[in-house]
């Protein structure tokens, strides 16, 4: 089972040695031992979830802090180091970051194949982050986004290929990828017709990740905002009475920036709480989840596909 073994008390965030950015406040997460039903974090009572998860904020300075914890027999004196606070701004910089492809991409979307081809309708599913290094953000328990991400690409491979897409996945184990080069296999192969990166959530360090879990899909430019709304608008179905959606956002992400290939991310849910935590690894959930991006995907490909075909009839003979 997920969540089988036991912790006196560990610490997932922020990590051992990491110096955070300058803030009064930040969310502090881990795990107990299951049975155990609160702790004192400096001197306020935190409840624990059934799993053994818990979260909550704390109060901090620049420097050092340490934060007292007692967990039921066990006291510890967690430290955390905080940057210096920044010195004001004389004027406020005020200009936008400057959207640019990338480099490597045509600058018009491709005429998607028919999705008769027998060798065509290729999907790229690119799982986030990867390796040891790269962890993405960390479950209370310490688990890593990069295997949750996985684990619903799989899941969405799966259900694409029974569909009788052919799948491409940039990962299919836990290793590290340059971030730019992720979307390249998508401008190298002219029967690719999207490119779909799988993420999990997490909020900035001083927002209370009990207040922020939803889930939503970004993209960069018009194709990749109708690919994304269509996949949106199946996940808001499957997570009705679950956890919101937020829709589509734009977005300046390496993997969105694809003027060629209809690109876009999905943010299937918040990893940073204990509950988030425990539906991630929910098998079901999570097949529901990628049937919803299979279903979005696929519809947007057939309504795609029919009105370029509508716009450029094969030629008389």
């Amino acid at each position: 089972m997920f969540f089988s073994a036991l912790f006196a008390l560990t610490i997932a965030f922020p990590r051992p040695g990491l110096q955070i950015p300058y803030v009064e406040k930040c969310y502090l997460s881990g795990a107990v031992d299951r049975g155990v039903t609160n702790i004192l974090v400096q001197g306020k009572d935190v409840s624990v979830y059934r799993t053994g998860g818990w979260v909550t904020m704390v109060d901090l300075k620049e420097g050092k802090n340490t934060i007292k914890i007692d967990a039921g027999y066990l006291t510890t004196n967690y430290v955390i180091s905080v940057a210096k606070k920044p010195a004001p701004s004389a004027a406020p910089n005020n200009k936008k970051p400057e959207y640019k492809k990338l480099p490597y991409t045509d600058d018009f979307p491709r005429a998607l194949v028919a999705p008769d081809d027998p060798n065509g309708r290729i999907v790229v599913i690119d799982p986030g982050h990867g390796g040891p290094k790269d962890l993405g953000a960390l479950s209370p328990h310490g688990y890593g986004e990069k295997d949750a991400n996985l684990a619903l690409s799989r899941d969405t491979r799966d259900f694409l290929t029974k569909l009788g897409y052919n799948v491409i996945m940039t990962r299919d184990s836990d290793i590290a990828l340059n971030l730019h080069e992720r979307p390249r296999v998508s401008c190298t192969n002219k029967n690719v017709i999207a490119f779909i990166s799988i993420h999990h959530n997490a909020p900035n360090y001083n927002v209370d990740p009990r207040k922020v879990r939803y889930a939503s899909v970004y993209a960069w430019n018009d194709i990749g905002s109708v690919l994304a709304t269509n996949i949106s608008e199946k996940m808001t179905i499957a997570l009705k009475d679950d956890i919101p959606n937020k829709g589509v956002y734009k977005a300046n992400f390496a993997v969105t920036r694809n003027p060629e290939v209809a690109s876009c991310l999905v943010e299937a849910d918040f990893i940073t709480t204990p509950e988030g935590e425990e539906a991630i690894w929910d098998p079901k959930r999570r097949k529901r989840i990628a049937k919803a991006i299979v279903d979005g995907l696929d519809k947007w490909y057939k309504g795609e596909w029919s009105d370029w075909r509508e716009s450029n009839p094969r030629p008389q003979h």
